[in-house]
């Protein structure tokens, strides 16, 4: 594998459409061709750095050569690499600001360095700490450490120890109430399709078994946002809300209108709209952000 860094100079002022346009193909295109990545802008240039089999990133860095949108397109260093800096992301992001480098020293000098031209070996240093500082405050923002077990305190590491531990065996007992939903699915498909007739089938039965499948599909979600808790790199808020969506869908889809009130129709309707408006936030937030 290889890891490549390239500059670059936009050709005109980049909107935040442009960036996300950029960001959706990229990712898109990237996943695909197994590479993994970070654009940077800072409002004046691009920095970018594509790691992944030699072929695929020399194929691709031709493509975006020759896109309209930057000029004065210039490999500064291409390195081979064992193992991957930016796994994490087909391509991460980050508009630089003068506002997030001016304490960080080494770096809250960058937006006075010129770096037209050739780059000697004091601005390709620059640029390594550049995209270095931010690989490692993006891991920061998505580590989801609340039962860290780096804790300095011995005691709390025993806690975090035991709360882990309880979290495996309840990520077990999610494990089989998974499958026993299952065989519930099973048993009401014989007892409300199968063994009746068809011709006395009706919209009970159908919603009955509709309900049983939710019922499975919102346990499996459950064992996913359990296992979170003992997992790093994620982020699992958008998953508990996709949880409560489907959660509430199920109980949409089994409805019987006949014994519900319009009250009770119209909360569900407002729940469903909230939690909604919540997952669409949620996805326009770590959209640019992560990947």
């Amino acid at each position: 594998m290889i890891q490549l860094t390239y500059l670059s100079t936009p050709t005109r002022p980049i909107s935040n459409d442009d960036l996300m346009n950029i960001l959706e193909k990229a990712r898109l295109n990237n996943a695909s061709l197994g590479i993994s990545g970070m654009l940077l802008y800072t409002g004046e240039g691009f920095v970018q750095i594509l790691e992944g089999e030699e072929n695929a990133v020399d194929n691709l860095v031709k493509l975006i050569k020759n896109d309209p949108r930057h000029k004065d397109f210039r490999i500064i260093e291409r390195k081979k690499i064992d193992t991957r800096d930016y796994a994490e992301w087909t391509m991460g992001f980050k508009r630089v600001e003068k506002d997030d480098l001016r304490n960080v020293p080494g770096l809250n000098k960058f937006f006075e360095t010129d770096l037209a031209g050739s780059v000697s070996e004091d601005k390709l240093d620059l640029i390594n700490k550049l995209t270095n500082h931010f690989r490692k405050e993006a891991k920061k923002k998505n580590v989801h450490d609340e039962l860290s077990l780096e804790e300095d305190d011995a005691f709390i590491r025993f806690l975090h120890t035991g709360i882990r531990l309880g979290v495996k065996v309840l990520a077990l007992l999610m494990m089989l109430t998974v499958l026993w939903c299952v065989g519930d699915v099973v048993v009401v498909i014989y007892h409300e399709l199968l063994i009746q007739p068809i011709e006395t089938l009706d919209k009970s039965e159908i919603l009955h078994v509709f309900g049983s499948f939710m019922i499975v599909l919102i346990a499996v979600e459950i064992f996913i946002n359990i296992t979170l808790y003992i997992r790093n790199d994620v982020i699992p808020v958008k998953m508990v809300v996709a949880t409560a969506l489907m959660a509430v869908a199920r109980k949409i889809i089994v409805f019987d209108f006949h014994d519900v009130s319009a009250m009770h129709v119209i909360g569900t309707a407002l729940l469903v709209m909230g939690l909604g408006g919540c997952y669409w936030l949620l996805e326009r937030e770590f959209k640019v952000h992560s990947d």
